[in-house]
């Protein structure tokens, strides 16, 4: 291979949040694939760090912690990562990051000092992008930015924070429609923005974060992204005319297969694949919202009676409303009442508190459709398994998932957006038209047996011939004149 003259160190560093560490520990994975040769090791937080440890034993990757201890910086003790704190205390997350600094230049030095002749590559989550000033000071350090969303997700995110404060919205309006400078063919509608995002008058900590990252993303030596090209074409476009930076799709990172099942899920799964067994082909709906965040309290009653008035089949994997604490045993007390009782006599749905097996559901032959938040790892999973979504966006660019979903794949109807008020009739009237036999729903699984093709196709999980590997061994090809 191009290159191997001189050894190379992947560095890999991803945010603290659920949704960006694990499509790193498969983009470790997919390294090791495409360059057998490298050395390899991911750098996280502590509580990252112990996680990840676990899951790449039996990987050849090494993990080394770096200091950090959250209550330094105004954050609960236990603010290991984004899953543990408020959505309101994300920005202090972000800024926290910022702390990891000097001891990651530390540890970069320190492979530098110990093989000097060796190359460092640094691999560099998008919310980390001051990692680039270390690969600027030193001459064997390269860099890239990794997208752990979609590439037209964050293309159409990253606008819109480069742009505020978005004037063009009239407050309390949800029709008014922003053009994006970046790329005036996609306007935004009010309704598709985060509270955060809305509120942003481009001094706020959030902004500066993000706009900062915004910044080194042209600095870096390339964009990594989690993608695959015939999925996302016209996103992988924005993002790199936008930057002028080469993007390489080198998703998706994520599991695509059902894994078998480990003594630790037996006892969470037994229940649910016990009942799924029992329904019929593609009958079933799937509800989860991820582990970030979720609707709120009124939202999820809606949410109760809709599902119950649609007369549908259903497993929810439910977690608290936005607002309240995590408490397993009282679960039942944010439905409404006799919600449980009914279920358990009807045999209409199963209620899963806080976890379940998500890409067994989707696998699941009775598995019809996926109600979601549009995250991207949901989405993909969803996608790879060709089964519909119907989107409800929260936060982040999860409106634009779901936007690009709607009008570009076909595969997704929207219920409802962020914390809007919903109506439990709309989500019966969804949820009818996704699994019932309809004319949507037809189109909707011809579109979804589609992409999923593409994604099976790019992931290549039991050979090196999928897209995935290619372009992470073109990547390498390509960057060897840095090496």
């Amino acid at each position: 291979m191009v290159g191997t003259e001189h050894p190379v160190h992947v560095v890999l560093f991803p945010f603290m949040a659920q949704g960006h560490v694990a499509p790193f520990r498969f983009l470790a994975e997919l390294v090791r694939r495409a360059r057998p040769d490298a050395s390899i090791t991911i750098v996280a937080t502590p509580w990252v760090s112990e996680s990840l440890r676990a899951t790449l034993a039996a990987s050849n990757v090494d993990v080394h912690a770096l200091p950090f201890n959250p209550a330094d910086h105004g954050l609960p003790a236990d603010a290991h990562n984004s899953a543990s704190i408020g959505p309101d205390q994300l920005g202090s997350l972000f800024a926290a990051s910022e702390s990891l600094g000097p001891a990651f230049c530390r540890f970069v030095a320190g492979l530098r000092a110990t093989d000097p002749a060796a190359h460092v590559h640094i691999m560099a989550d998008m919310f980390l992008g001051w990692t680039v000033g270390v690969a600027r000071d030193d001459a064997g350090v390269s860099h890239s930015i990794v997208f752990t969303c979609g590439s037209y997700g964050a293309a159409v995110y990253f606008s819109l924070w480069n742009s505020v404060p978005l004037g063009a919205f009239s407050a309390g309006s949800t029709d008014d429609a922003f053009v994006l400078p970046q790329f005036p063919q996609i306007s935004v509608r009010r309704s598709q923005l985060s509270d955060q995002l809305a509120a942003a008058d481009g001094k706020d900590t959030r902004s500066t974060f993000i706009r900062k990252q915004i910044a080194f993303f042209s600095r870096a030596d390339a964009l990594i992204v989690n993608t695959a090209e015939n999925l996302e074409p016209k996103g992988l476009t924005m993002l790199q005319q936008w930057f002028n930076v080469p993007a390489y799709p080198v998703g998706p990172l994520l599991r695509t297969t059902v894994a078998a099942s480990s003594s630790e899920t037996k006892d969470t799964s037994s229940t649910i694949f016990a009942w799924l067994d029992k329904q019929l082909p593609g009958s079933v709906l799937y509800v989860s919202f991820g582990s970030q965040f979720n609707i709120n309290a009124t939202q999820m009653v809606e949410l109760a009676i809709g599902l119950e008035q649609s007369a549908h089949k259903f497993v929810w994997v439910i977690r608290p409303p936005s607002g309240f604490d995590d408490n397993r045993e009282c679960w039942s007390e944010w439905l409404p009442d006799g919600f449980s009782e009914r279920l358990v006599v009807t045999g209409q749905g199963l209620v899963v508190p806080c976890w379940a097996p998500q890409v067994e559901i989707l696998a699941h032959a009775a598995n019809g459709a996926f109600l979601t938040h549009c995250g991207w790892n949901s989405v993909q999973e969803s996608l790879a398994h060709g089964v519909p979504l119907i989107g409800w966006p929260l936060s982040a660019e999860q409106f634009y998932n779901a936007k690009m979903l709607v009008e570009e794949m076909g595969v997704c109807v929207e219920v409802a957006r962020g914390s809007d008020g919903v109506r439990r009739e709309r989500i019966t009237e969804v949820v009818a038209m996704v699994l019932g036999d309809t004319l949507e729903l037809a189109a909707l699984r011809r579109n979804a047996a589609a992409e999923a093709e593409k994604l099976i196709r790019a992931a290549g999980e039991n050979d090196r011939n999928g897209s995935s590997v290619k372009v992470m061994q073109m990547f390498f090809n390509e960057m060897s004149h840095l090496f």
